[in-house]
């Protein structure tokens, strides 16, 4: 019976880790606006309120519901732009807000893959 429940067990766990890293064809273009504008303001909020659970919980569910990523890539994509959002909100200049570069980094990897210089466009977003 042990055995039964282990193989059980293993083969649902399969199944969940198949579906959170099968990759999946987001589509950055296709979003309803007045949901997105939603989101974007209730993350402009966590990110001012300094609320960096509920910043990566709403950066999580846009990219769920609104460009269709994988669950392990939404959760990676969250995090990175929760942890770099943490990292540059305390900075005073240029130079200490180069902390948030390499979170930045992973998280246009992330949305756009490796067809441009993701680390160019993080230090973009910083200026």
């Amino acid at each position: 019976m042990l055995r039964k429940f282990a193989i059980a067990a293993a083969l649902v766990m399969g199944a969940v880790a198949a579906y959170a890293c099968f990759p999946r064809s987001p589509d950055l273009h296709a979003f309803d606006p007045a949901l997105m504008a939603r989101l974007e303001t209730a993350m402009w909020r966590d990110y001012c309120g300094k609320r960096y659970g509920a910043l990566f919980y709403h950066l999580y569910e846009s990219s769920r519901a609104q460009f269709g990523f994988s669950p392990l890539d939404r959760v990676s994509i969250a995090l990175s732009a929760a942890q770099a959002a943490r990292a540059f909100q305390p900075t005073h200049s240029r130079a200490e807000a180069a902390v948030a570069l390499p979170y930045l980094e992973t998280c246009y990897r992330l949305l756009h893959g490796a067809g441009f210089d993701t680390g160019e466009i993080a230090r973009r977003e910083l200026d």
